[in-house]
């Protein structure tokens, strides 16, 4: 695939994310799919559609927003906003109903038409900060 299929690719799944299109984003993960978050490894797409189950119950209106998207070979880097309202536990925090918003990085690695590999870096630090259960270091507050 170009570099420009590829970008189409990754687009084709943030969409199926944002729209929460479980077969869609199964369709386009490789059977063997691994991904990289911030705090776990998940293997296959059905793990990571678990994750995603989870995710839009969390944040029933879930959306992310493309702010940069570069491609080189097989690899697709995209820097993006999320948001969404906190309805669900996310790691053991109750329900707060806050609307958040979280900065990310992702990488996607295509291998015959699928996405093989995603390395995910989000700001889970400021999503925390957002949920009122963390404060962000003294020598950063204003």
């Amino acid at each position: 695939m170009t570099e420009s299929e590829n970008k189409d690719l990754v687009r084709d799944y943030l969409r199926a994310f944002n729209e929460q299109d479980r077969e869609q984003l199964s369709e386009l993960l490789a059977e063997g799919v691994v991904e990289y978050g911030s705090h776990e490894e998940r293997r296959e797409s059905e793990a990571i559609t678990a994750y995603l189950e989870a995710l839009f119950e969390t944040f029933p209106d879930y959306s992310g927003n493309t702010d940069e998207m570069v491609a080189e070979d097989d690899l697709v880097v995209v820097r993006y906003t999320a948001s969404g309202t906190h309805e669900g536990e996310y790691q053991d925090v109750e329900p707060t109903g806050n609307n958040v918003e979280w900065t990310g990085m992702g990488m996607y690695r295509i291998e015959d038409d699928e996405i093989a590999e995603i390395w995910l870096e989000e700001d889970r630090a400021g999503l925390l900060e957002q949920l009122e259960v963390a404060s962000p270091p003294a020598h950063l507050r204003i």
